[in-house]
């Protein structure tokens, strides 16, 4: 069977004209726009679950950056584009909260946050959405559910991009 040229049809390999290619398909963890895997920053004391989540968002084809404290993650968010926060709320030097605080008001365009804790209490709930997280969710975390939640805020942040 000889193959057929079909120049009108998007689905057709450049370099073999005759086969036929699926459509690119939308990875989670990739800006469509820039190609670039989506940043998420992780903040928290506990080395353990800064490599829970960063297994399971690197499983998912994001970038994950991560901070030990809210210091050190405000140094990171200064220096490199972050498009999604997940932070734990009590830690040594600068707490979620702060952390959040001090980048809501300084930003241009506000990030979106998720704040994990040990002790989820409606006090720290408040605190933590005025701080502006989008959700206060308590340790352990289901780790599908913020993958869920990721998912979604960055899939909402790329279709107001078009």
């Amino acid at each position: 069977m000889i193959p057929v040229w079909a120049p009108d049809s998007q689905n057709h390999s450049p370099e073999h004209p005759y086969m036929r290619v699926k459509p690119k398909e939308k990875l989670d963890g990739i800006d469509s726009e820039s190609l670039h895997p989506v940043s998420i920053l992780v903040v928290d004391d506990s080395v353990d679950c800064r490599m829970i989540l960063r297994m399971a968002l690197e499983r998912e084809g994001y970038r994950c950056i991560e901070a030990a404290d809210g210091i050190a993650a405000l140094k990171l968010f200064q220096e490199k584009p972050i498009d999604f926060i997940i932070t734990d709320f009590q830690m040594p030097h600068m707490d979620g909260c702060e952390f959040l605080e001090v980048i809501s008001s300084a930003a241009v365009s506000c990030t979106p946050a998720v704040m994990v804790t040990g002790n989820l209490t409606n006090s720290v709930r408040l605190r933590a959405t005025h701080a502006g997280a989008l959700a206060v969710l308590s340790k352990p975390f289901d780790q599908q559910k913020i993958l869920k939640m990721v998912r979604e805020v960055v899939h909402r942040k790329q279709e107001a991009h078009h």
